[in-house]
C-alpha cells in the first residue's frame, strides 16, 4: 500500500471483522516501523492506494511481536518489493505537462 498522506510505503498485516455486512479493516505497518493501526474499508478506500501483491505472508499475534518482527527484518523484503511496485508506477504514469 502507499499512503499518501505520509508519502510512505505500508503493508497490512492483518484485517479486522466490523460487523456483520461490512467489509474488514485493515491494519497498516508504515516502513519506517509506525504501526497506524486500523483503517476501516472506507478509509482504506479514501486515504490507501493498492500497489500490488509484495510476498508478504503475516500471521499477525500482537503489537509486541509485530515489533519485534520489524525489528528482526521480518518485513524487510515485502517493503522492498512495495518501493519497487510504487516505482514501476510511478514510471508508468504520464509525466504532468511542462510548464
Amino acid at each position: 500500500m502507499y499512503y499518501a498522506r505520509e508519502r510512505a510505503v505500508g503493508l497490512i498485516y492483518t484485517t479486522y471483522e466490523r460487523g456483520r455486512h461490512e467489509r474488514p479493516g485493515v491494519q497498516l505497518l508504515l516502513s519506517d516501523g509506525r504501526d497506524l493501526s486500523g483503517f476501516s474499508a472506507e478509509e482504506a478506500d479514501q486515504f490507501l492506494q493498492p500497489l500490488g501483491e509484495t510476498g508478504l505472508h503475516y500471521e499477525f499475534a500482537n503489537v509486541g511481536q509485530l515489533a519485534r518482527d520489524y525489528q528482526r527484518g521480518v518485513f524487510g523484503q515485502a517493503f522492498h518489493n512495495a518501493r519497487v511496485l510504487l516505482l514501476a508506477r510511478e514510471l508508468a504514469s504520464p509525466e504532468p505537462p511542462a510548464q
